[in-house]
């Protein structure tokens, strides 16, 4: 009699390889926001200044502490002023978001146009990214004015309490 056929036993299947675990995905994640909290934190010192001295310009006032030492209602009042009314002094509205779109995207065709023109003409470039010089100087006057104005309409008291502010933000930053 003749045995019957038996296929051999297989042999073990390979093992498969092993997907990256959750572990690996949890340490990725982590090193991803350590990146971006040390890329935040040495933007932000950039972005600050020069340690010791106020942000902004040289010479120029600290308006930011200036602006946050002025009573709520006073920040209030200013914001209202520029966004409705506009500032006094202005001879024009602000344009609308639309307007301001318009008048961007014809200024970055002006410089597209402008770069790829030959013989290049640096003096009309410079114009062109110079902006309007006199239409910003005009609204920050008029908004240092109306700065002025609303610190000179507080109180005595409001002032002092102002510059109280004003000090202790100076000597924490020291």
């Amino acid at each position: 009699m003749t045995e019957p056929v038996t296929n051999p036993p297989a042999p073990p299947a390979a093992p498969r390889p092993r997907k990256p675990g959750r572990g690996l995905r949890v340490a990725l994640v982590l090193s991803v926001m350590l990146n971006l909290l040390v890329v935040g934190v040495l933007a932000g010192g950039a972005l600050r200044g020069p340690h010791g001295g106020p942000p902004g310009l040289p010479g120029q006032p600290d308006i930011r502490a200036l602006w946050r030492a002025l009573p709520a209602e006073a920040r209030a009042d200013l914001r209202d002023m520029g966004r409705e009314r506009g500032f006094p002094g202005e001879r024009m509205p602000r344009p609308s978001r639309e307007e301001r779109r318009a008048r961007a995207d014809e200024i970055n065709a002006g410089i597209l146009a402008a770069l790829r023109t030959e013989p290049f003409d640096a003096a009309a470039f410079s114009r062109l990214i110079d902006g309007d010089r006199e239409a910003l100087a005009r609204r920050l006057d008029a908004a240092r004015e109306a700065f002025a104005a609303e610190v000179a309409a507080l109180s005595p008291a409001e002032r002092q309490a102002m510059a109280e502010r004003l000090q202790e933000y100076w000597s924490r930053r020291d």
